[in-house]
């Protein structure tokens, strides 16, 4: 009660004066400001990183099963009957894949991946990531029909080269490069069937799909892999699906651990964020140590007859540490409320604010528990330190020294 009233009648009215009452107000601000920024960019980190980790999760497998030749039919359909009766799964898929570098016909060269899959399987494929074409029924119409010799390339790995739908490309394996001179090498033309786009950069510059019955089959590439892909419908239990592969003797590797990278990259880019704006809000609360040393100056006296009457040190020391400590979380809470409001605008009404070239147009945000929970606790630990400092310093002197001493002029 007392702290409610030093704070109210000491710093924000009239009485105050001019210089610690401006302050004062401007120190709310600029900390209610600075919490703010940090929610909101916090929010929208968090938001960009979730929608490149779902559309890494829509084109990605949640976890491979290699095997050293390529399944036929009969072992996909035990393999799934195996892998189904595990929990969480949701569909199994045999893949190919392998590094391949393309030709064009006028002589532009290009690498790529290029990954084979049944009919059923890159039709489901396409519809999941939601991709755009060029053509008016969409890239997934007719895959059921995909002829031999026939490819979907990347939007970005097509105009890399310089082709559109219906030309053709020729296809050579890397490792042809080191035959010796005077050998043929080992080449076989495909036709562009059609042009897709996953708004995924790492996707649409190197990702060639093809039918995997009607694919490069006279390569024999070093870096062919084959196997099967399981999709699971909760892609954060893949290691206990591992684990259960691992007892019946299969060997398998999670989308955590393929993109290890990216996601480390993603989340270290989220912490220097986060530390950068806690240094500015740190930098604003430094204002909450102006105000308390002007005020703790300006009212030495009645802090002298304050203890003169009775209040101890500590005590004192405890009152106008809490003074410190309104000031500051009145700005935290402000803060903390405006910018938790416009993060879940931004979360129910995305905008459309970004060019293509990115991963998503609009301006994600993702506000979680973890994120209020950081912002409050650096916050708090700031507001803590800036308002002991001024009165741990300030309240130590008996009340006769703080009697004796002129107190400062009202400004």
């Amino acid at each position: 009660m007392l702290s409610w009233i030093m704070f109210k009648h000491y710093l924000l009215s009239r009485r105050s004066g001019a210089l610690v009452r401006v302050i004062a107000w401007r120190c709310i601000f600029g900390i209610g400001m600075g919490v703010a920024a940090l929610v909101i960019v916090l929010s929208v980190m968090n938001g960009f990183n979730l929608t490149i980790r779902n559309r890494m999760l829509s084109i990605e497998p949640h976890l491979i099963v290699a095997r050293d030749t390529r399944p036929t039919s009969s072992d996909l359909e035990q393999f799934t009957t195996l892998v189904k009766s595990f929990a969480s799964v949701e569909r199994v898929d045999r893949f190919e894949n392998q590094d391949l570098i393309l030709r064009t016909m006028e002589g532009v060269f290009g690498g790529a991946i290029a990954k084979g899959y049944d009919s059923s399987t890159l039709t489901s494929l396409l519809k999941r990531v939601g991709t755009k074409s060029s053509r008016p029924d969409g890239p997934s119409a007719d895959l059921t029909t995909l002829a031999p010799n026939e490819m979907i390339l990347g939007l970005d790995l097509a105009r890399s080269l310089g082709v559109f739908e219906g030309d053709e490309v020729i296809l050579v394996p890397p490792e042809t490069l080191l035959l010796p001179k005077g050998e043929m090498p080992r080449l076989q033309k495909f036709k562009l069937r059609s042009m897709v786009s996953t708004q995924v950069p790492e996707v649409d510059s190197k990702l060639m799909f093809y039918n995997l019955s009607a694919g490069p089959s006279r390569f024999k590439s070093l870096s062919l892999e084959t196997g099967y892909e399981i999709r699971l419908i909760d892609p954060y239990k893949a290691g206990a699906v591992q684990e259960q592969l691992l007892k019946h003797g299969f060997k398998s590797q999670s989308w955590m651990e393929r993109d290890t990278s990216l996601f480390f990259a993603l989340k270290m880019e989220s912490y220097a964020m986060a530390l950068f704006l806690s240094l500015a809000v740190l930098i604003t609360s430094f204002s909450i140590v102006t105000v308390m040393v002007l005020l703790l100056n300006q009212k030495r006296r009645d802090i002298g007859m304050l203890m003169a009457l009775g209040l101890t040190a500590r005590r004192t020391q405890r009152v106008f540490l809490q003074v410190g400590l309104l000031l500051s979380f009145i700005g935290i809470v402000g803060g903390v409320t405006f910018g938790s409001t416009v993060a879940l605008l931004l979360d129910w009404y995305p905008l459309e604010l970004l060019p293509d070239i990115y991963t998503d147009s609009t301006l994600p945000a993702k506000l979680t528990w973890e994120i209020l929970g950081f912002v409050l606790g650096a916050s708090s630990v700031i507001a803590v330190l800036g308002s002991w400092l001024p009165s741990w310093r300030y309240v130590g002197s008996s009340p006769s020294d703080s009697l004796r001493k002129p107190a400062a002029a009202n400004i």
